[in-house]
């Protein structure tokens, strides 16, 4: 096993664990949790992404060991769009003719892949046209099913029986395709009952009611595309209005009105310019994978701030294979249970990274206060004193932007304290103010 550090406060981060895909070079196309234990993912070829893979992986741990097996679905040359977990039995995966056109859908197993069933009325039949891209259940009843427009409109199914009947949305709930748009593969995220889908266009197309309806208005982004060999981004979201956009050439954009509009914006740190995901259970906590601008390294980033500023995780070799470019996939279950694609060496050695840090460090930036009892910093950037107001205040905590803990204070039930930055180097801190219920508040405080 080969464990790899971070700059942070010399902690470790990933510690890589083995796929036991039998070849070389194994990618994970997707990581889906079923719990935080159960989880599946599905392979690619990291040496020639245009070979059909049909390969599963589950782990039943959160990822510490794996078995694999074959998505036998009748015909090798049916590509896998995505996979989704249900449990350690089941699992969903969607796939695609390569040049389009009828034969691909939806198919369930429930022996842990010994063997997967079609689920005829996802039909995705008309030639030429048909695209499956991704599948998505929200229980084990009701799920979605996604594919570029047949006839006019978005060929999107919904299933409230776990996949036994799908049924097509109407067109008067979806946008209107413009001329020639399509989606892609895996190209999707989802928190809660909301659910958004990219396309060539660089639109967003969004549901708030588990995919019922999208609307018929989809959201430009600021990328024209979001998955072209040129130009591409990945999105992710935390509720329904906030959510973060990273293009491959390191852009970055924050919505706080559900991507209806974005606006540009300059972290500090380091930005990586492939996949990214939300942490559930935290506020504004994402984590990146990809290569940095600077150095195009590959690596992992983290923000507890919603994206103003990053930190650099790791930075590894050129050769090192954690989070390829713009396709390695990352998930987390919860703060203490997260995952990142790489690239198998044998069915032994390596394909995924588990999580094994801190799990409070993910959590930092949380606001746990009552909104009545939310602390405040100023002035805010500060050269010296920091005035800290809040109800209650029992402790104030000072981290660094990696997480390293700078000076921790107790108090008996103040309103107000002063701070002495006087002597902190200039930077971002982070400072966390506990009131005497144990609820949290945390400040982003600039020291110039």
């Amino acid at each position: 096993m080969v464990t790899y550090g971070a700059t942070l406060s010399a902690q470790i981060f990933w510690e890589e664990r083995a796929t036991t895909f039998t070849a070389a070079s194994r990618g994970v196309s997707q990581i889906s949790f079923a719990d935080e234990n159960n989880v599946w993912i599905n392979a690619y070829d990291g040496v020639t992404v245009a070979n059909v893979i049909q390969e599963w992986a589950r782990s039943t741990d959160g990822g510490n060991t794996w078995i694999n097996g074959v998505i036998n679905i009748g015909n090798p040359a049916l590509g896998i769009g995505s996979i989704q977990a249900r449990s350690a039995t089941k699992a969903y995966t969607i796939a695609y003719v390569s040049a389009g056109g009828a034969g691909g859908g939806v198919w369930v197993t429930n022996d842990t892949g010994a063997s997967w069933t079609k689920q005829p009325s996802a039909v995705f039949s008309t030639p030429v046209d048909a695209f499956p891209n991704w599948v998505y259940f929200w229980d084990d009843n009701e799920g979605i099913a996604m594919g570029d427009p047949t006839n006019g409109y978005f060929e999107v199914y919904k299933t409230t029986n776990g996949g036994a009947n799908w049924n097509r949305i109407a067109s008067s709930n979806l946008p209107t395709p413009l001329e020639g748009e399509y989606g892609y593969v895996r190209n999707f995220t989802v928190v809660g009952d909301n659910i958004w889908f990219g396309t060539n266009m660089g639109r967003l197309v969004k549901s708030n009611n588990r995919g019922n309806d999208f609307g018929t208005v989809a959201y430009q982004s600021p990328l024209s595309d979001f998955g072209s060999a040129g130009i591409s981004g990945s999105y992710a979201f935390q509720d329904a209005n906030n959510g973060i956009l990273i293009g491959n050439e390191w852009q970055f954009w924050r919505t706080v009105d559900g991507g209806v509009t974005w606006s540009s914006e300059s972290p500090e740190g380091v930005v990586r310019n492939g996949d990214v995901c939300w942490v559930p259970g935290t506020t504004n906590t994402y984590v990146s994978l990809g290569t940095d601008i600077d150095n195009e390294l590959r690596g992992s980033s983290y923000t507890t701030d919603g994206g103003l500023s990053w930190t650099d995780v790791n930075t590894l070799d050129p050769g090192d294979d954690i989070a390829v470019d713009g396709t390695g996939a990352v998930a987390f279950a919860n703060p203490s249970v997260g995952l990142a694609g790489g690239f198998s060496t044998s069915a032994t050695v390596g394909g995924i990274f588990k999580f094994v840090g801190d799990p409070s460090v993910l959590t930092l930036a949380n606001v746990d206060f009552k909104s009545a009892d939310v602390a405040t910093a100023t002035p805010n950037p500060t050269t010296g004193i920091l005035n800290v107001a809040g109800k209650n205040i029992s402790q104030i905590t000072v981290f660094d932007v990696l997480g390293k803990q700078v000076s921790t204070t107790n108090y008996s039930a103040l309103s107000n304290v002063a701070l002495d930055f006087g002597s902190l180097n200039s930077g971002v801190y982070m400072v966390k103010v506990t009131n005497d219920l144990g609820n949290t508040s945390t400040v982003k405080v600039v020291k110039q």
